[in-house]
Order: structure tokens, then sequence, then C-alpha cells
């Protein structure tokens, strides 16, 4: 998408990665409506923005995205103040589990859905809209396992915005809404998210993994915004260039499902285990270098 004369809004964007997404926007010539519950950084993001970009640019609305009151105001408080309709939804806010699981899945999963829900009734050409996008805000814990009990919720929320995003971002459903879904899913970046978490965790996770900048983060999402596809999950890793993390799970069952068979029907094996599905591996792939040998040498045969 060429975001050039786009409107964007952006929850949790007065600081961190929400904030580094509006400046990518609004550097590529958008025009960006930032919201936060927090009214104080709020303000001194737009501040700062509006003294970058300008006055007439970017907006900011307060809003929580656990009332779905706040929702409605923020859509239409940033379309009556632009004078113009959302072209871009940004699901950014989010918190991490220290808070708990069940605040942690309220505002990481529902309200993500709550947003999608209502920013897809806006949108949808079925219903008078003009088409757009919705960008989410996942996490590479979205494709990855939980490290413990206490983190297991962040990564269930994250694990079903990833799923949201593809399960919507379907060539299917883009020709009947008009609507792109993508989402972005980075490793840890040196955010407030992470300021709760303790020093000595905070210690480790600098150590084992890195921290990346929100800039660095930024740089992906405005590569996912601009060059990506309806429905792709890029991820973004420290010092690494953006990948798109494809869903290929479909094709896997498909294929574990043709050794299982294979493997009842000629050993009688019933239950189609990991050590099994070694043997099928290997087997398929010694299959497939002996066809490769056999039609390179007819080739050079002929």
């Amino acid at each position: 998408m060429d975001v050039q004369g786009k409107l964007a809004i952006i929850t949790g964007s007065s600081q961190g990665l929400g904030k580094a997404f509006a400046c990518k926007l609004l550097e590529a010539g958008g025009l960006v409506c930032l919201s936060d519950i927090n009214e104080t950084t709020g303000a001194s993001a737009l501040a700062e923005l509006s003294e970058r970009f300008g006055k007439n640019k970017v907006h900011f609305i307060k809003c929580n995205v656990l009332e779905k009151d706040d929702i409605v105001n923020l859509y239409e408080g940033c379309e009556k103040h632009f004078g113009r309709t959302v072209d871009i939804f940004c699901n950014n806010a989010g918190i991490n589990h220290v808070r708990g699981w069940k605040l942690c899945m309220d505002i990481d999963i529902m309200a993500v859905m709550e947003c999608t829900e209502y920013v897809l009734d806006k949108m949808d050409i079925r219903n008078g809209g003009k088409g757009g996008l919705i960008v989410n805000t996942a996490s590479l814990a979205g494709i990855g396992v939980g490290m413990g009990r206490e983190s297991a919720c962040y990564f269930v929320a994250k694990h079903g915005v990833v799923t949201l995003t593809r399960t919507l971002g379907k060539k299917s459903f883009l020709k009947k809404s008009g609507v792109k879904v993508q989402c972005i899913c980075p490793a840890f970046a040196d955010t407030a998210i992470l300021e709760d978490i303790g020093t000595d965790a905070l210690a480790v996770v600098a150590k084992k993994f890195g921290l990346m900048t929100p800039e660095f983060v930024a740089d992906g999402f405005i590569k996912l915004v601009t060059r990506c596809n309806n429905g792709d999950a890029i991820v973004i890793v420290k010092d690494v260039p953006p990948f798109i993390y494809s869903d290929n799970s479909t094709e896997w069952v498909k294929f574990l499902a043709l050794g299982s068979k294979l493997a009842s029907t000629l050993f009688g094996v019933d239950l189609f285990t990991p050590q099994h599905q070694m043997v099928y591996f290997a087997l398929v792939f010694v299959l497939a270098q002996l066809i490769l040998y056999f039609l390179s040498t007819l080739l050079f045969c002929c």
C-alpha cells in the first residue's frame, strides 16, 4: 500500500513501538491519529510529532481499548478531526503477563478482536465502506512456545492475534470485504512493556536475545504495510532483515497424514510418533534424491 495521504489510527502509540510506527507512516506522507490510555504521554507524543511533521498531520485521542465506547469515539473522532475516512487501523495496544493472565488476555487478544470487529464493519465495502488495512501487533511469542506458567497467557494471546490475522487475511475475505489484514511479530524490543518484568529478567533477556530499538522494529513495520501481501506475518529479530513467516500447517498436516496412512497400511503402525516421522522424512528425502538422479541421468544421456 502507498501510504502517501492515507489516514491511520494506532492504538497504544504514545510511546514505544506505536510511536515509532507513527513516525514511519508520517515520514512516508501519511496522517496519523495517536491513541493511548495515558493522556500525559499522549500529549507529549502529539507535541513532538506535531513539531516534526506538522500539526495538520497528527492528532491524539485518548482510548481505553477495553471500552467499546472509547473505540467508537476513537474511530469516529479521528474521521471527524481529519474530515475523511480511516484507511489503516493498527491494533498495537498491549501489556505483558505481569499484571495477571486475565487482564493480559483482555487487552492482548479480546480487545484486538473487539477493535477488529468494529473496524471491519466500518471499512467493509459491503457496508458502504471503502476497504482498508488492519495491522495487528503480535509477537515472536505468537509463533513460539511459552517459557513458563506465568507468561503462558501472553503467548496464548499473541498466537490468537497471528491466527486472527491469517484467518481474516484470506483472498476470499479480502475480495468480499476490501479489507487487508497483516501482523508484525517482533522479538524483544526496548519498550515500556519490559519495564515491570524485573531487572534480573530484563538482563537475561538482553543477554540471551538482545533488545531491538523501536525504530528497528518500525523499519519492518513500514515494509509490511507498503510491500507485503494480505495475511502476511512479518518476523522482526535483532540484527536480521525482516522475513515473512508463512503458514504451512495445512500442508504439513496433509503430509503427515499421508505418512501415517502409509505406516499403518505397510507396517501396522497405529500411532505415528515423532520417531516414525523422522524415518518417514528420511525415506522421502532419499526417494526425492533418487528421482532427481534418475531425471538428471536421462537429461544428460539425451
